[in-house]
């Protein structure tokens, strides 16, 4: 609740922006709220009850407090170069500029990081193009 007028704010500037958001969904429409299915779906997601992948500790997401955006278009990354989800192969290649992906200094980061979320993009390991976060 803290932060609904926050989020309302930079996905109004995405609107205006036309910044491509290709379906917004919760993750309980995928079956068994799966959060690859989400993302391979190119599903932008937020509030996931969800622990961070290989740790034993709650993601962000399980606070409403991190949103992924156009996850497919911008996938993780970890250090192994596993990426997720597994159809994003196309696009760990990050010099390939699409409607709907995020990249370092563009209008659609900025939306976010001028108002104080921090970047998955900007992180050296793991790289998390989808994901903005802020506590």
């Amino acid at each position: 609740r803290s932060l609904t007028d926050r989020v309302i704010e930079v996905f109004d500037q995405l609107h205006r922006l036309r910044f491509p958001i290709e379906k917004m969904r919760t993750v309980d429409d995928y079956p068994g709220a799966d959060d690859e299915l989400s993302m391979r779906d190119n599903n932008t997601s937020a509030f996931n009850c969800r622990g961070i992948p290989g740790s034993d500790s709650w993601s962000l997401h399980a606070y409403g407090r991190a949103i992924d955006i156009n996850p497919k278009l911008n996938p993780y990354v970890p250090s192994s170069g596993r990426y997720e989800p597994a159809n994003a192969g196309p696009w760990v290649d990050r010099s390939r500029i699409e409607p709907g992906m995020l990249n370092d200094g563009d209008v659609a980061v900025r939306a976010f990081v001028d108002r104080g979320w921090r970047w998955g993009g900007h992180w050296q390991s793991p790289l998390d193009y989808q994901h903005f976060e802020i506590r």
